[in-house]
């Protein structure tokens, strides 16, 4: 059976499909708009999120924001200044990342680490004149959304890139994610195919079940794939994986485990989708090509590797620490009525992005190459916790970026496999 390191995320109500397009529902906040989430009551978990964001000049935005909330006379104002903040937070850490600042090739942590402080100043605000709690979740949302790239809509000849949040930070609050590294390094640049150039645009996602729930990603991605002449020429979604090489997963499953997010939250049963959700979808990256041109430190492979089930589903459940469900695993093509256990990437929210954005693919009837890759997992961090990078984190984190490079390079082509 297949496990990964992945990713999570979180999805209770979908969109609903209209005309031949994705329309998700806004998403929702975890609870009272002026209560901070498990995750980011994590910023108080020591002095190390806040070096981090320190340490790459970022933390002049919460400041900022914070300043700007305090002047603000209506709901209104502080909206915008929410979100202009937040597109100024994303700029700043693309151009962080792609100057090679201190020497990193790419570093994810301090935009992560800078968006949940900004969030919590707008938990904090306390103006002298009423707020609906509506409003706040929604500025919140706001925040939450622009200052990973989303919200942008299309323009050109594009391919597009998603990444991740961190994940697992009660284990260790130094974790990047070499997804979200990636997807700061290529945001914005520019690809010379043989058709013409072609400039990545790059997005980051939640390790939460609701958001994906609540239907985060296709509100992100179907700009990208509606019919039109700024479709997409191709995507890859990209999540970090299991040690020593990459994986390009052929088969996504609607199946999650029931592992828990960063928020502490778990859901197992089938991802709730607007309509008729299939169990499978699959890649249409042409692998082989790939496999070609990423030539690297690190081996590029397919993985066929998927798990199954027959019968009936069980009750979903959002307990956590349930065990581990019986399935069949194969590397070849599910049987007929099979349900999904696991996709090739598993059954957490690395799996899960790639089910859903292959699907808003199929549903647009978009002929263009689109999959999931996974990374090699990003080690390298020092036995000292009090130490939050070494010259091995660096070189590993350089590595797995430049091979995604050389791997967005062949998606962008268009080339389908």
């Amino acid at each position: 059976m297949v496990r990964r390191l992945a990713h999570a995320i979180s999805l209770s109500a979908a969109g609903a499909v209209l005309a031949g397009t994705l329309v998700a529902a806004p998403s929702v906040a975890a609870g009272p708009s002026t209560v901070p989430t498990a995750e980011e009551r994590l910023y108080d978990a020591g002095e190390i999120p806040a070096r981090l964001v320190a340490s790459a000049g970022l933390e002049r935005y919460p400041g900022e924001l914070r300043r700007a909330l305090a002047r603000s006379r209506t709901v209104d104002e502080a909206e915008r200044a929410a979100e202009q903040s937040s597109r100024d937070v994303w700029r700043a850490a693309v151009q962080r990342v792609q100057s090679g600042a201190d020497g990193f090739a790419a570093d994810d942590r301090p935009l992560y680490w800078a968006r949940l402080a900004m969030i919590r100043a707008v938990r904090d605000w306390r103006p002298g004149f009423a707020v609906p709690e509506a409003r706040r979740s929604g500025i919140v949302t706001a925040i939450d959304e622009i200052s990973r790239g989303q919200r942008r809509a299309p323009s050109g000849r594009t391919v597009l890139v998603t990444g991740f949040d961190p994940f697992r930070l009660t284990r260790d609050i130094r974790q990047g994610n070499p997804s979200g590294a990636i997807a700061l390094a290529l945001d914005g640049t520019r690809v010379d195919t043989p058709t013409g150039p072609v400039t990545v645009v790059a997005m980051t996602f939640p390790v939460r079940w609701r958001d994906f729930g609540a239907g985060m990603v296709e509100r992100a991605v179907t700009p990208f794939l509606r019919p039109g002449p700024s479709r997409a020429v191709g995507f890859t979604t990209v999540s970090q994986g299991r040690p020593d090489k990459f994986d390009l997963e052929a088969i996504n499953g609607v199946w999650r485990g029931g592992a828990v997010d960063n928020e502490a939250a778990c859901f197992r049963g089938e991802a709730p989708v607007a309509g008729v959700a299939p169990q499978w979808t699959r890649s249409t990256l042409p692998m082989g090509a790939i496999g070609a041109a990423a030539r690297g430190r690190y081996p590029v492979v397919r993985n066929p590797e998927i798990a199954y089930a027959t019968g009936t589903n069980p009750p979903v459940s959002t307990a956590c620490g349930l065990p581990p469900m019986s399935a069949t695993a194969t590397t070849g093509e599910p049987p007929a009525g099979a349900l999904a256990r696991q996709g090739a990437g598993g059954d957490y929210l690395s799996n899960e992005i790639g089910y859903r954005v292959t699907l808003v693919r199929d549903r647009l009837a978009a002929p263009v190459p689109g999959g999931h890759l996974h990374t090699p997992v990003l080690d390298g961090l020092p036995a000292d916790r009090s130490v939050v990078d070494s010259a091995q984190y660096r070189a590993n984190l350089a590595a797995i970026v430049a091979q995604a490079r050389s791997v967005v390079a062949v998606v962008a082509r268009g080339e389908r496999g």
